[in-house]
Protein backbone atom coordinates (compact mmCIF):
# COMPACT_ATOMS: atom_id res chain seq x y z
CA UNK A 1 0.00 0.00 0.00
CA UNK A 2 1.00 3.51 -0.79
CA UNK A 3 -0.17 6.54 0.96
CA UNK A 4 -0.04 10.32 0.74
CA UNK A 5 2.59 12.23 1.48
CA UNK A 6 0.94 14.28 4.91
CA UNK A 7 3.47 14.49 8.03
CA UNK A 8 2.05 17.44 9.59
CA UNK A 9 1.59 14.80 12.87
CA UNK A 10 5.08 14.57 14.91
CA UNK A 11 5.07 12.24 17.28
CA UNK A 12 2.73 10.50 20.24
CA UNK A 13 2.09 13.30 22.75
CA UNK A 14 0.53 11.10 25.48
CA UNK A 15 -2.05 8.34 26.42
CA UNK A 16 -4.93 9.07 28.63
CA UNK A 17 -5.93 6.03 30.76
CA UNK A 18 -8.76 5.40 32.77
CA UNK A 19 -7.44 3.14 36.17
CA UNK A 20 -10.34 1.50 38.94
CA UNK A 21 -7.08 2.19 41.40
CA UNK A 22 -6.01 6.11 41.52
CA UNK A 23 -4.09 5.47 43.69
CA UNK A 24 -2.36 2.38 43.03
CA UNK A 25 -1.36 3.53 39.24
CA UNK A 26 0.06 6.55 40.26
CA UNK A 27 2.54 5.08 42.69
CA UNK A 28 3.44 2.43 39.86
CA UNK A 29 3.87 5.42 37.20
CA UNK A 30 6.00 7.86 39.91
CA UNK A 31 8.03 5.82 42.23
CA UNK A 32 8.40 2.26 39.85
CA UNK A 33 8.40 4.00 36.59
CA UNK A 34 10.06 6.89 37.01
CA UNK A 35 7.51 9.07 35.28
CA UNK A 36 7.43 13.27 37.10
CA UNK A 37 3.97 13.51 38.83
CA UNK A 38 3.52 16.92 37.16
CA UNK A 39 -0.19 17.47 38.79
CA UNK A 40 -3.03 15.66 40.31
CA UNK A 41 -6.46 17.40 41.10
CA UNK A 42 -10.27 15.58 41.23
CA UNK A 43 -9.70 12.14 40.41
CA UNK A 44 -6.90 12.87 37.77
CA UNK A 45 -2.94 12.70 37.85
CA UNK A 46 -1.13 13.55 35.00
CA UNK A 47 2.69 12.61 34.54
CA UNK A 48 5.82 14.03 32.28
CA UNK A 49 9.11 12.66 30.84
CA UNK A 50 12.49 13.82 30.44
CA UNK A 51 11.14 16.48 27.99
CA UNK A 52 9.10 19.19 27.42
CA UNK A 53 5.79 18.15 26.68
CA UNK A 54 3.32 19.04 29.35
CA UNK A 55 2.55 15.35 30.29
CA UNK A 56 2.86 11.97 28.41
CA UNK A 57 0.40 10.10 30.95
CA UNK A 58 -3.07 11.14 32.16
CA UNK A 59 -4.74 8.93 34.34
CA UNK A 60 -8.19 9.31 35.03
CA UNK A 61 -10.26 7.07 38.19
CA UNK A 62 -13.09 5.09 36.57
CA UNK A 63 -15.30 2.29 36.80
CA UNK A 64 -13.51 0.21 34.67
CA UNK A 65 -9.88 0.44 32.80
CA UNK A 66 -9.35 1.85 29.44
CA UNK A 67 -7.71 3.91 26.94
CA UNK A 68 -9.46 6.75 26.82
CA UNK A 69 -7.58 9.24 24.47
CA UNK A 70 -4.50 8.99 22.49
CA UNK A 71 -2.86 12.45 21.72
CA UNK A 72 -0.70 12.94 18.33
CA UNK A 73 1.30 16.12 18.72
CA UNK A 74 0.93 18.24 15.52
CA UNK A 75 3.15 20.74 13.82
CA UNK A 76 0.93 23.60 14.18
CA UNK A 77 -3.44 24.94 13.67
CA UNK A 78 -3.13 24.77 10.48
CA UNK A 79 -2.15 21.03 10.50
CA UNK A 80 -4.87 20.44 12.77
CA UNK A 81 -7.44 21.77 10.30
CA UNK A 82 -6.04 19.94 7.69
CA UNK A 83 -6.15 16.63 8.96
CA UNK A 84 -9.50 17.40 10.90
CA UNK A 85 -10.88 18.40 7.65
CA UNK A 86 -9.53 14.56 6.30
CA UNK A 87 -10.98 13.00 8.87
CA UNK A 88 -14.56 14.73 8.70
CA UNK A 89 -14.23 14.18 4.96
CA UNK A 90 -13.36 9.94 5.98
CA UNK A 91 -17.19 9.75 7.26
CA UNK A 92 -15.15 8.87 10.79
CA UNK A 93 -17.12 10.77 13.78
CA UNK A 94 -15.72 14.26 14.47
CA UNK A 95 -16.39 14.55 19.20
CA UNK A 96 -14.79 17.95 19.17
CA UNK A 97 -14.05 20.15 16.20
CA UNK A 98 -10.98 21.87 16.19
CA UNK A 99 -10.54 25.03 18.54
CA UNK A 100 -9.25 25.69 22.04
CA UNK A 101 -7.96 22.92 23.84
CA UNK A 102 -9.98 22.89 27.54
CA UNK A 103 -7.51 20.46 28.86
CA UNK A 104 -4.35 20.57 30.98
CA UNK A 105 -1.98 22.67 29.57
CA UNK A 106 -4.57 24.26 26.53
CA UNK A 107 -3.41 24.59 23.29
CA UNK A 108 -5.81 23.52 20.05
CA UNK A 109 -7.01 20.60 19.13
CA UNK A 110 -9.65 18.39 17.20
CA UNK A 111 -10.86 14.57 18.82
CA UNK A 112 -12.66 12.16 16.44
CA UNK A 113 -12.77 8.82 16.77
CA UNK A 114 -11.23 6.41 14.39
CA UNK A 115 -12.50 3.40 12.48
CA UNK A 116 -11.99 1.27 15.00
CA UNK A 117 -14.05 3.62 18.09
CA UNK A 118 -10.57 4.74 19.70
CA UNK A 119 -11.21 8.82 20.90
CA UNK A 120 -8.01 9.84 18.84
CA UNK A 121 -6.62 14.06 19.60
CA UNK A 122 -4.49 15.60 17.31
CA UNK A 123 -2.95 18.83 19.11
CA UNK A 124 -1.05 21.71 18.89
CA UNK A 125 0.50 24.56 20.83
CA UNK A 126 0.16 22.97 23.82
CA UNK A 127 1.96 24.54 26.65
CA UNK A 128 5.39 23.32 27.44
CA UNK A 129 6.82 22.44 30.96
CA UNK A 130 10.13 23.09 32.90
CA UNK A 131 11.75 19.72 33.03
CA UNK A 132 14.95 17.91 33.72
CA UNK A 133 16.66 16.11 30.72
CA UNK A 134 17.72 12.60 31.53
CA UNK A 135 21.21 11.80 32.43
CA UNK A 136 23.44 9.14 30.86
CA UNK A 137 22.76 6.21 34.17
CA UNK A 138 19.20 7.34 34.65
CA UNK A 139 16.23 5.11 34.46
CA UNK A 140 14.04 7.99 33.82
CA UNK A 141 12.07 7.59 30.45
CA UNK A 142 12.59 10.76 27.87
CA UNK A 143 9.08 10.40 26.05
CA UNK A 144 7.21 7.65 24.65
CA UNK A 145 8.65 6.06 21.96
CA UNK A 146 5.45 4.39 20.18
CA UNK A 147 1.93 3.26 20.80
CA UNK A 148 1.16 -0.32 19.50
CA UNK A 149 -3.18 -1.33 19.35
CA UNK A 150 -4.47 -4.80 18.62
CA UNK A 151 -7.33 -4.21 15.62
CA UNK A 152 -10.45 -6.87 14.67
CA UNK A 153 -9.25 -5.70 10.97
CA UNK A 154 -6.14 -4.87 10.19
CA UNK A 155 -6.27 -3.91 6.64
CA UNK A 156 -8.94 -1.16 7.13
CA UNK A 157 -7.24 0.01 9.86
CA UNK A 158 -3.91 0.73 8.50
CA UNK A 159 -5.52 1.77 5.12
CA UNK A 160 -7.52 4.68 7.27
CA UNK A 161 -4.25 5.79 9.08
CA UNK A 162 -2.39 5.78 5.67
CA UNK A 163 -5.15 7.48 3.67
CA UNK A 164 -6.40 10.43 6.58
CA UNK A 165 -3.35 11.11 8.57
CA UNK A 166 -0.76 10.36 6.56
CA UNK A 167 0.80 7.30 8.35
CA UNK A 168 3.22 5.94 6.13
CA UNK A 169 4.00 1.22 6.25
CA UNK A 170 7.68 0.82 7.54
CA UNK A 171 7.52 -3.05 7.92
CA UNK A 172 5.65 -5.74 8.36
CA UNK A 173 5.71 -8.55 10.86
CA UNK A 174 4.34 -11.27 8.72
CA UNK A 175 0.78 -10.47 7.80
CA UNK A 176 -0.87 -9.74 11.15
CA UNK A 177 1.18 -6.77 12.40
CA UNK A 178 2.24 -3.23 11.01
CA UNK A 179 4.19 -0.70 11.98
CA UNK A 180 3.43 2.88 10.80
CA UNK A 181 5.21 6.42 11.19
CA UNK A 182 4.86 9.95 10.29
CA UNK A 183 8.68 11.17 9.90
CA UNK A 184 12.30 9.02 10.61
CA UNK A 185 11.24 6.74 13.66
CA UNK A 186 10.59 3.39 12.19
CA UNK A 187 7.65 3.33 13.87
CA UNK A 188 5.56 6.07 16.46
CA UNK A 189 1.91 3.74 16.46
CA UNK A 190 1.50 0.05 15.20
CA UNK A 191 -1.22 -1.84 14.52
CA UNK A 192 -1.67 -6.52 15.80
CA UNK A 193 -4.15 -8.35 13.77
CA UNK A 194 -6.62 -10.24 16.49
CA UNK A 195 -9.89 -11.12 17.92
CA UNK A 196 -10.21 -7.84 19.88
CA UNK A 197 -9.95 -4.12 19.66
CA UNK A 198 -7.65 -3.08 22.37
CA UNK A 199 -4.05 -1.45 23.59
CA UNK A 200 -1.19 -3.72 22.47
CA UNK A 201 1.23 -1.60 24.52
CA UNK A 202 2.74 1.64 25.50
CA UNK A 203 6.27 2.19 24.52
CA UNK A 204 8.75 4.43 26.60
CA UNK A 205 12.17 5.47 24.82
CA UNK A 206 15.52 4.77 27.59
CA UNK A 207 18.52 7.26 27.41
CA UNK A 208 20.37 4.44 25.77
CA UNK A 209 21.11 0.78 26.67
CA UNK A 210 22.83 0.55 29.97
CA UNK A 211 19.73 2.86 31.37
CA UNK A 212 17.45 0.48 29.54
CA UNK A 213 18.93 -2.83 31.46
CA UNK A 214 18.93 -0.34 34.49
CA UNK A 215 15.33 0.29 34.12
CA UNK A 216 14.71 -3.36 33.47
CA UNK A 217 16.52 -4.15 36.80
CA UNK A 218 14.83 -1.90 38.80
CA UNK A 219 11.35 -3.51 37.58
CA UNK A 220 12.98 -6.80 38.69
CA UNK A 221 14.03 -6.05 41.93
CA UNK A 222 10.93 -4.25 42.88
CA UNK A 223 9.37 -7.29 42.04
CA UNK A 224 7.91 -6.90 38.65
CA UNK A 225 9.01 -9.68 36.43
CA UNK A 226 8.85 -8.76 32.58
CA UNK A 227 6.37 -10.63 30.40
CA UNK A 228 8.32 -10.72 27.55
CA UNK A 229 12.38 -9.47 27.46
CA UNK A 230 14.71 -8.11 28.31
CA UNK A 231 15.79 -8.27 24.07
CA UNK A 232 16.14 -7.09 20.76
CA UNK A 233 13.34 -6.85 18.04
CA UNK A 234 14.35 -7.25 14.41
CA UNK A 235 12.02 -5.36 12.64
CA UNK A 236 12.32 -1.91 14.71
CA UNK A 237 16.14 -3.25 15.99
CA UNK A 238 14.73 -1.59 19.34
CA UNK A 239 14.93 -3.26 22.81
CA UNK A 240 12.46 -4.39 24.73
CA UNK A 241 10.89 -5.30 28.35
CA UNK A 242 7.39 -5.06 28.80
CA UNK A 243 5.83 -4.91 32.19
CA UNK A 244 2.02 -5.73 33.47
CA UNK A 245 0.79 -2.01 35.07
CA UNK A 246 -0.78 -3.54 38.35
CA UNK A 247 -3.68 -1.03 38.19
CA UNK A 248 -5.42 -1.45 34.82
CA UNK A 249 -3.57 -4.75 33.42
CA UNK A 250 -2.15 -2.58 30.56
CA UNK A 251 0.85 -3.49 29.20
CA UNK A 252 3.98 -0.44 29.45
CA UNK A 253 7.50 -1.63 27.13
CA UNK A 254 10.85 0.10 27.83
CA UNK A 255 13.15 0.37 24.85
CA UNK A 256 15.76 2.41 23.14
CA UNK A 257 17.72 2.83 19.97
CA UNK A 258 14.80 2.23 17.97
CA UNK A 259 15.41 2.43 14.13
CA UNK A 260 15.96 6.06 12.00
CA UNK A 261 14.94 5.84 8.79
CA UNK A 262 17.05 7.71 5.58
CA UNK A 263 14.29 8.79 3.59
CA UNK A 264 16.81 9.89 1.32
CA UNK A 265 17.84 7.21 0.00
CA UNK A 266 14.18 5.48 0.24
CA UNK A 267 12.78 2.95 2.40
CA UNK A 268 11.31 -0.91 1.00
CA UNK A 269 9.06 -2.19 3.96
CA UNK A 270 10.29 -5.72 4.46
CA UNK A 271 8.25 -8.71 5.76
CA UNK A 272 9.93 -10.07 8.81
CA UNK A 273 9.35 -13.78 10.22
CA UNK A 274 8.76 -15.41 13.96
CA UNK A 275 11.64 -17.07 14.40
CA UNK A 276 13.50 -16.35 17.24
CA UNK A 277 15.92 -14.75 16.01
CA UNK A 278 13.89 -12.10 14.56
CA UNK A 279 12.29 -11.61 17.71
CA UNK A 280 14.92 -11.78 19.38
CA UNK A 281 18.66 -10.65 17.49
CA UNK A 282 20.00 -10.85 21.35
CA UNK A 283 18.82 -14.63 22.75
CA UNK A 284 18.10 -13.47 26.21
CA UNK A 285 14.22 -12.79 26.34
CA UNK A 286 12.10 -15.75 27.31
CA UNK A 287 9.97 -17.08 24.60
CA UNK A 288 6.95 -15.29 23.55
CA UNK A 289 3.47 -18.13 23.88
CA UNK A 290 -0.37 -17.44 24.45
CA UNK A 291 0.44 -16.34 28.50
CA UNK A 292 1.82 -13.37 27.05
CA UNK A 293 -0.27 -13.16 23.81
CA UNK A 294 -2.95 -12.87 26.15
CA UNK A 295 -1.66 -9.95 28.29
CA UNK A 296 -1.21 -8.11 25.21
CA UNK A 297 -4.31 -8.92 23.27
CA UNK A 298 -7.01 -8.55 25.92
CA UNK A 299 -10.75 -8.15 25.80
CA UNK A 300 -12.49 -5.18 23.55
CA UNK A 301 -11.49 -1.86 25.99
CA UNK A 302 -14.78 -0.89 27.39
CA UNK A 303 -14.67 2.74 26.65
CA UNK A 304 -14.32 2.56 22.62
CA UNK A 305 -16.85 4.63 21.34
CA UNK A 306 -17.02 6.82 24.33
CA UNK A 307 -16.29 10.57 24.66
CA UNK A 308 -13.55 11.22 26.76
CA UNK A 309 -13.79 13.23 29.81
CA UNK A 310 -11.40 15.72 29.80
Amino acid sequence: MSFPSVHPITHVRSVTIAVEELATATNFYRDLWQLDLVTKDDGKAYFGTGCADNYAIKLRENDVAGIELTTFDVTDRAGVDFLAKRVADSGARIIREPGDRSDFGGGYSCIFFDCDGRAIELAAEIDQRIFREVEAGESRPKFISHVVFNTANLQKTIRWYGEVLGFKISDWLQDFFCFMRTGRWHHIIAFAQSKNTSLNHVSFELYGIDEFMRGTGRMMRAGHQPLWGPGRHGAGDNTYSYFQEPSSGFVMEYTTALQVIDEEHGWTPKVWGTSLEEQDQWGTANVFDEVILAKMAPSDDPVLWTPPQL
